[in-house]
Parts: structure tokens; C-alpha cells; sequence
């Protein structure tokens, strides 16, 4: 009888945990999030480029010549957008494939966007420069991701890893100052990429001065690679 007894609380106990850990599970829809503020935080940008990269965004690879894009690509293809979400601090985006020019794929893949949302719910941290927009067309180069099932992506480069197929989006400067680079969120819009000047105050050191470096020389290729690539392939 007294085993049994210990046996039951024993299972109680166990079942209130699952349910107290199940209740306190902090996952959530990007989007959900995301509506909830009305500005995102672009100073982490640099934090994708150079040898000392941020752990998040350890994939990524610097890119210095239009052939090198397109050979560390898996797949090359026009994406559109579908959905969004974060879950434990990783922002996947579920995109249709309209037109495959390089690999072979699922007509809906994930791509896994270089961005997450603060530690306490309290910001939008944005590291990719132009997260992809619902009503845009896409040219996408990118590497294979885990799961290597064929649907799990992320672009080669955060810069150069994607253009829009639309005429009508921007370019748009902000300045970092005291550690945060924001952007309203309503001027995002028609935004294809956002570039971010950074203080002397924040590029202190090597690292940081090497990683400005590439991201600032990335930036420059931008034009150059996406007038190629949308000629390219049509």
C-alpha cells in the first residue's frame, strides 16, 4: 500500500510539472510579437559579417564576387512569402517556390531569417537587412539548413542573399546611437534594405572594426549583384 501511495504522488507530481512547463513554454508566432511593437532594432547587422560572428548567425558566408554568390548557393529560385513565426529564439519563414533556376526543392520550404526576438518579449531584433516582405516577390540564393531534408534553408548572405522582384522599394540609412539602431515599423514598408551607420563609440576594436569593414564593402556590392542577378535570371 505504501509503495502504491508513492507511486501515485509520484505520478502527480509529474503531470503538474508537464502541465506548469507546458503553460510557461515561451513559444509564439513571429507575428504575434511583431505586432505588438511599432519599431525593430537593426544594430545588430554587422554581427553577420567577418570572423568573430554573433552565434546566431554563424552560417552566414562573406561574399566578394558575384560568381562566389551564386556557387555557394544550393538553390537559387523566386520565393514568395507564406507565413512567419519564432520559435526558441529562431525566425522561420515559410516561402511558396514560384521558379527554380539552380538544386531541386519542395514547392514550400523554410527559411530561417537572421533575426529574434529579445529575451523578455521586450524588442524585434532584425540582423538580416531586408527581411522578406508578404507582398513581394523574391530571387533568393540560398545554402541548405537543418534538417538537410530539402526544406530548411538560409540565404548565403544577409545582404546579398535576396532581391525583390518589384521596381518600388527603397533603400533607407539609419544611425545606431547608445547601442540600437530603430526603424519604425511603419516606414518598412517599401523598404528592399536597410543599411546602418554605426557610432565610433560602438566600433571599438579589431573585431568590431573588421566585421564594419566587410558589412560597409558588402553593402557596396549590393547594387552591382542585384542588377546581375535579376538580368541573369528572368
Amino acid at each position: 500500500m505504501k509503495k502504491l501511495i508513492i507511486l501515485i504522488v509520484t505520478i502527480a507530481v509529474c503531470i503538474g510539472i508537464c502541465i506548469n512547463l507546458r503553460g510557461n513554454r515561451r513559444e509564439t508566432t513571429f507575428k504575434k510579437v511583431y505586432d505588438s511593437f511599432d519599431q525593430i532594432d537593426y544594430s545588430f547587422a554587422i554581427s553577420a559579417f567577418g570572423k568573430t560572428r554573433d552565434s546566431r548567425v554563424m552560417d552566414y558566408i562573406d561574399i566578394s564576387t558575384y560568381d562566389e554568390l551564386k556557387n555557394k548557393s544550393k538553390i537559387i529560385a523566386d520565393v514568395e512569402f507564406i507565413s512567419r513565426k519564432q520559435l526558441y529564439g529562431v525566425i522561420e519563414t515559410r516561402v511558396k517556390v514560384k521558379k527554380l533556376y539552380k538544386g531541386h526543392c519542395d514547392k514550400t520550404i523554410t527559411i530561417y531569417e537572421a533575426g529574434f526576438v529579445g529575451e523578455n518579449y521586450d524588442s524585434i531584433v532584425i540582423i538580416q537587412s531586408k527581411p522578406l516582405m508578404n507582398k513581394n516577390r523574391y530571387l533568393a540564393f540560398l545554402q541548405e539548413s537543418i534538417p538537410e531534408n530539402g526544406r530548411y534553408y538560409t540565404f548565403v548572405n544577409t545582404i546579398l542573399g535576396s532581391y525583390p522582384r518589384s521596381n518600388d522599394m527603397k533603400k533607407i540609412v539609419v544611425n545606431e546611437k547608445d547601442g540600437e539602431a530603430i526603424v519604425k515599423k511603419k516606414d518598412l514598408d517599401d523598404v528592399e534594405l536597410v543599411q546602418v551607420h554605426y557610432s565610433k563609440e560602438t566600433i571599438e576594436g579589431e573585431e568590431k572594426q573588421d566585421s564594419e569593414g566587410i558589412y560597409n564593402k558588402t553593402l557596396s556590392l549590393y547594387e552591382t549583384f542585384k542588377k546581375k542577378a535579376l538580368s541573369e535570371y528572368q
